[in-house]
């Protein structure tokens, strides 16, 4: 018969036993001792059997498809596939075709009817086979994980595999540390990735296979080998927190069977803080992921290979509720300008929204000027904590009674609970005003917590604030300092800027990103004894909304 030899070696098995050139020596010899011509061969070496998306089964198929074979000489069943269903649908197919699979070692040929029950059971242990090795290694994988594994590092790294060490590759760490750069710059993801191909700069692909010998898939294209990147490899850099010294085991699970890939919920992730050496800040990559976030949010968009306009995404037009567009504007010698202008005006015209022109020179005086009133806030703000730690701890000793009121309420907010559930039981027809009645329970439970919690940790507390205040200041302190705001710190500091436009002019309000900060204030009656204790929010540091008014 004309055949086609095909062998298989798979990671987990005896390399020596079943190495290739073995199973071929074996395929060659039976062929010939049986008089058959052999056609041709194809392998695959270092693949599962529990799937048939592979090269050498892939040239088989095309074989068929020609009528140019008209049997497979397999070492044993196993070298044609381990999972049972898919190897059965692969022999029923051959089977169609008029092509026989013939095993050496086991005897067996798919033409006989009585090798059938045999080739049922084979096929059934084999998958079996499969399976048991592909939990214990899933089993063992995840005990390395917990520890903290590194298999291969991303780009900037590399490592040593004689002593496991994890280290920087400074040639490399200058690629990610501009990607960054670039991004907080207002570059976007395909506009960093077509810069870099322009320059000729290779892809993390490329330096894995410098570093580590690491080739590229077999079923990936040509254009591959180019190591071209585009804006998943940019984006997947940007939000790996690998670059901040923070290792993420168990991410997703890749099904060994299936071979189905799925997300690891964070909370059943292994997280190994300070495992590596960083190679960007931990400020710069939260801000990077906030300005992600808010670019998602806001459909940010830039034009081919330019970073975005530096209000792109955050003024939104109080009227009619559309984002702006930016307009460059170029009257003759004049210095180049940019606008702003309601994108609702822009495209649907003057019936339905006014323009809310203003340019971008003007928008950047107003924001410093309010950073700047801010700033004079926070310190202020700072400067009164110590005027309530004061006043706290001369008033300390009179809160005993007010928590011994609270623990009172709570215990019998706790009571009314128990009650209230056990007349639910009993009075099922009116479960639903019981419901009710729990609900209002449990918030006065939480309330009456929390208060307590206040009032007991208050100490704790202010100082917490305190050192969160300073380091709010001094943060003001360094956007400030230059005399302007940069684009990285425009974004870290506003959330959204809403332009109103009535018959006097513009009215901007401009809503700051901000970290309020519980501060506890002690409120007295006049007299000497403590009348009320409660939590209100002031605004530290920065207030959420303040309204500029701004004639056009």
């Amino acid at each position: 018969m004309k055949v086609w030899l095909y062998y298989r070696l798979s990671r987990d098995e005896d390399a020596e036993l079943n190495s290739l050139t073995n199973q071929k020596n074996i395929l060659v010899e039976y062929a010939k001792s049986n008089g058959h011509e052999i056609v041709g061969e194809s392998f695959d070496d270092n693949v599962s059997g529990m799937h048939f998306n592979r090269e050498g089964i892939n040239k088989i198929y095309e074989q068929v498809e020609q009528g140019t074979i008209e049997a497979i000489i397999v070492k044993d069943m196993s070298r044609l596939g381990r999972h049972k269903t898919q190897t059965a649908l692969f022999i029923d197919y051959l089977r169609e075709h008029d092509v026989r699979v013939l095993s050496v070692t086991e005897n067996l040929d798919t033409s006989n009817e009585d090798d059938d029950l045999i080739i049922g059971f084979k096929g059934l242990f084999n998958d079996m086979y499969a399976r048991d090795i592909s939990k214990k290694v899933r089993a063992g994988m995840v005990q390395k994980q917990k520890k903290g594994f590194v298999m291969i590092p991303p780009l900037g790294y590399f490592k040593d595999k004689n002593t496991n060490q994890v280290v920087v590759v400074e040639e490399h760490a200058q690629i990610v540390r501009r990607i960054f750069d670039m991004y907080l710059e207002g570059y976007g993801f395909s506009a960093i990735a077509r810069i870099f191909n322009e320059e000729g700069i290779k892809s993390p692909a490329y330096y894995q296979k410098q570093l580590l010998g690491k080739s590229l898939g077999y079923n990936k294209p040509k254009i591959g080998l180019k190591y071209l990147w585009d804006n998943t490899g940019v984006k997947r850099i940007l939000q790996n927190d690998f670059y901040i010294g923070t290792l993420t085991c168990h991410k997703t699970y890749n099904n060994k069977i299936t071979h189905i890939r799925k997300d690891v919920p964070k909370e059943e992730q292994y997280v190994h803080e300070n495992f590596v050496t960083p190679i960007i800040s931990k400020e710069k990559f939260e801000l990077v992921q906030k300005m992600i976030e808010q670019k998602k949010k806001g459909n940010v968009r830039a034009s081919s290979g330019q970073p975005c306009h530096r209000y792109s995404g955050l003024l939104e037009c109080g009227d009619c509720g559309s984002t702006f567009v930016a307009i460059k504007r170029k009257w003759r010698d004049k210095p180049l300008r940019i606008e702003y202008a309601c994108n609702g005006y822009h495209r649907y015209g003057k019936e339905n929204c006014t323009a809310h022109r203003i340019n971008e020179s003007e928008i950047d005086e107003l924001v410093y000027n309010e950073i700047l009133n801010i700033r004079e806030q926070a310190m202020e703000n700072y400067k009164n904590i110590d005027n309530d730690v004061r006043r706290w701890l001369k008033q300390k000793s009179t809160v005993t009674g007010k928590i011994k009121q609270l623990n009172a309420d709570l215990e019998q907010r706790k009571s009314d609970q128990k009650e209230i559930l056990l007349e639910r039981i009993r009075d099922k027809e009116h479960a639903e005003v019981y419901d009710e009645m729990l609900t209002a329970c449990e918030n006065d439970i939480k309330k009456i917590s929390q208060e307590l919690y206040d009032i007991q940790n208050y100490s704790e507390t202010i100082k917490k604030r305190k050192s969160e205040m300073k380091q709010t200041v001094d943060l003001i302190e360094e956007i400030v300092k230059e005399g302007q705001i940069s684009n990285a710190n425009l974004r870290q500091l506003i959330d959204k800027i809403i332009i109103y436009e009535d018959g006097e002019g513009l009215r901007i309000q401009i809503n700051l990103n901000a970290a309020f900060t519980e501060h506890m204030t002690i409120f007295g009656d006049g007299g000497n004894e403590l009348a009320d204790l409660q939590v209100i929010n002031n605004k530290y540091p920065l207030p959420m909304k303040r309204r500029i008014k701004f004639k056009e």
